[in-house]
């Protein structure tokens, strides 16, 4: 028995401009968790499932609510699904990936028949927006996408996931304070006044890692989902810079129509990125039950991804 999406949802806030972009941007004093509760409404109706149905709840983000306990336990507790297992993944730009993968091999197994994925992510609290550190933070947006996966029926569902990492580079990509691994205490007043504590990307390296792994890893989700590149109707592609998932979809040959590039529509929304995208397109009847869509990303870790999923 395999899993399908039967339920998706996504929130937004509203978009404003900053940094000379306009990006989604959480202005409210509001925790990723509320993010997805929103979103989550929306794909436990679509599902006609209420929230005592869900059976695991996943949680995929690098924004947490707080350091601790997970973003994945805040959500629980807003949706009052009384004492179900609540997960955080931490796989950062590729964690919805990550997240869809543990929540189809649950159902796969017959541990769980429900499962609530959410990817979301409030990065404007915690972005330098000094004319130092501005190039960084208008890359990136606030959003929460959700879907709800339940047992397989038929052709439609969950037909592949390819997942990979690379620790060796995670200084490309990072948010270096606080750490439990600096000591006597987490951050110094210089760490923090040296802006430590906002993320700091190394562009190039970024743009060169995209470019080698994102052609592949599609490649090989679609070969282990067992269809050829153009029977796939459309294809979901997430990473911080825009241009790299362009260039990606030109080299496999992928037509813009059967292209969505959510960094280049709402900013970077990392974990959040597949999710909402992928609840929009729906949403708008861009996508309809019964397409082929290839979700993939790749991202700081080095930790990337691939699924094929049939609507």
């Amino acid at each position: 028995m395999g899993s399908r999406i039967i339920g998706l949802g996504h929130e937004l806030p509203a978009a404003l401009e900053r940094a000379g972009v306009i990006r989604p941007i959480a202005v409210e004093a509001v925790g990723v968790s509320t993010l997805a509760a929103r979103a989550s409404a929306g794909a436990l109706a679509q599902a006609q499932l209420a929230a005592d149905a869900v059976d695991f709840i996943v949680f995929a983000t690098m924004t947490p609510d707080v350091t601790f306990p997970g973003a994945a336990c805040y959500l629980q507790d807003q949706l009052g699904c009384r004492t179900v297992g609540a997960l955080d993944v931490r796989a950062q730009c590729a964690g919805f990936i990550y997240g869809l993968t543990v929540a189809d091999r649950f159902i796969r197994a017959g541990v769980y028949h429900h499962v609530l994925v959410a990817g979301g992510e409030v990065h404007s609290a915690g972005l330098d927006y000094s004319e130092k550190g501005v190039h960084i933070a208008r890359l990136f947006g606030d959003g929460a996408g959700v879907v709800v996966l339940g047992p397989a029926d038929g052709e439609r569902g969950v037909r592949s996931a390819v997942l990979h990492a690379d620790g060796q580079h995670h200084r490309s990509f990072w948010c270096e304070y606080p750490a439990s691994r600096q000591h006597p205490t987490r951050m110094t007043l210089a760490d923090f006044l040296s802006g430590r504590h906002f993320p700091a990307i190394d562009l190039d390296a970024m743009r060169r890692f995209g470019a080698e792994t994102l052609p592949a890893v599609i490649t090989e989700a679609v070969h282990a989902a067992a269809v050829s590149m153009d029977r796939v109707d459309h294809f979901i592609i997430g990473h911080v810079l825009p241009d790299v998932v362009d260039s990606a979809a030109r080299q496999l040959g992928i037509a813009s129509a059967r292209l969505t590039n959510p960094s280049a529509r709402y900013g970077h929304l990392t974990a959040a990125a597949l999710p909402v995208a992928l609840s929009e397109d729906v949403a708008s009847g861009a996508l309809a039950a019964g397409a082929t869509v290839c979700l993939a990303a790749a991202g700081a870790g080095f930790a990337w991804g691939a699924a094929v999923v049939t609507l």
